[in-house]
């Protein structure tokens, strides 16, 4: 988008506007702005800025004789111009890393715990999606057999322990789950849960005498690895009557159609793809496909392990939500989790243990 037309008059202008809406969700006036930002140019000077602005499509009025809010195209140049400082405090940051550093948590709960805290620190619903576990690298494998017949997996992870459960066969005993544990994680230790899906019987080949007694188990132990990698993307969602605290929804109706967007799983999926290995991206108001989305703006972080993604975490809030505030919080959060050894363990030489 091209802004080569916009003095820096205009801009400070724009940007005072912006962020005076942001702070207290009403319409803008040149009386405001001259009042509160800009006291060197006459009013009459201000008008007519703001008029050019509302010409160039970067504020627009609601009403004729209201005062003027700003458009997408303001909150985007707004977006890709500020965001280069963060406002996420020490003390927050403290509590990140207090939390990051439990050891052995279920990958899901950690996110869950996270999702939680950007929703609490930003005051607008917070959305994870788990893009499938492809690409984590495997630390160790324990089949815990169950009383109802089927068996808890539970893969260890740098970054939290995968769990999945399926059923065992007839005669398959805890000593034969604790046999098959301790040769599958010597054998794919290191390797991603993706690889051992995929080559769990060309792997074990060499090796026929020592699992013929639990040859049955491995069947549904694969296709409990297909459903984990296999579209059964989880989808996490907290703080969502949070949108409720903005002006924007006062009326129940709108409320409500964000609402059930955000119900609609496969729509949340498709609102958080991100097309660009940018640390941080925005969707924002019309940018949106979703119609009940045009007047929304979504924040969005990927979460990556090794450089391979593992979650998109987003922040959906109005067009007027804090942009600097949600992407400082969604940067600095990722920047913690991604560096976080979870399990705490060396990555040497354990392929040969077992």
């Amino acid at each position: 988008m091209d802004y080569e037309n916009l003095s820096e008059r205009k801009l400070q202008i724009l940007y005072s506007a912006v962020e005076d809406y942001i702070q207290f969700a009403s319409p803008i006036t040149s009386g405001q702005v001259h009042a509160k930002y800009i006291q060197d140019i006459s009013p009459a000077t201000l008008r007519n800025e703001l008029s050019a602005l509302e010409a160039m499509g970067y504020l627009k009025q609601l009403h004729t004789s209201s005062g003027r809010v700003p458009t997408t195209k303001a909150y985007r140049l707004y977006v890709n111009e500020l965001m280069k400082s963060t406002k996420f405090g020490k003390k927050e940051l403290e509590t990140v890393r207090a939390m990051l550093s439990k050891r052995t948590a279920y990958l899901t709960d950690i996110i869950s715990r996270v999702a939680g805290m950007i929703a609490e620190k930003t005051n607008y619903p917070t959305v994870v999606v788990l893009n499938g576990y492809d690409n984590l690298p495997i630390e160790s494998i324990k089949i815990i057999p169950l009383i109802d017949k089927s068996a808890l997996l539970l893969i260890g992870t740098k970054n939290g322990i995968v769990n999945g459960q399926f059923m065992l066969k007839d005669g398959v005993t805890e000593e034969t789950c604790l046999d098959a544990s301790n040769l599958l994680t010597k054998k794919f230790y290191g390797k991603t849960i993706k690889y051992m899906r995929d080559n769990i019987q060309q792997e074990l080949t060499d090796t026929k005498g020592e699992i013929e007694s639990f040859s049955e188990l491995y069947n549904n132990l694969i296709d409990c690895l297909s459903n984990l990698i296999e579209g059964k993307s989880n989808v996490i969602k907290v703080g969502e009557t949070k949108l409720l605290n903005n002006p924007e929804y006062n009326d129940l109706k709108d409320a409500k159609k964000v609402l059930d967007f955000l119900e609609n799983d496969t729509e949340l999926k498709q609102a958080m793809e991100t097309r660009n290995d940018s640390e941080i991206s925005f969707t924002i108001g019309r940018e949106n496909n979703s119609e009940d989305l045009k007047s929304c703006s979504i924040v969005k972080a990927n979460y990556k392990i090794a450089g391979k993604q593992i979650a998109s975490i987003g922040v959906i809030g109005p067009e007027r939500m804090d942009y600097s505030n949600v992407a400082s919080a969604l940067k600095v959060i990722v920047s913690e989790l991604e560096k976080v050894n979870l399990l705490g363990q060396s990555t040497e030489n354990k392929g040969d243990e077992n």
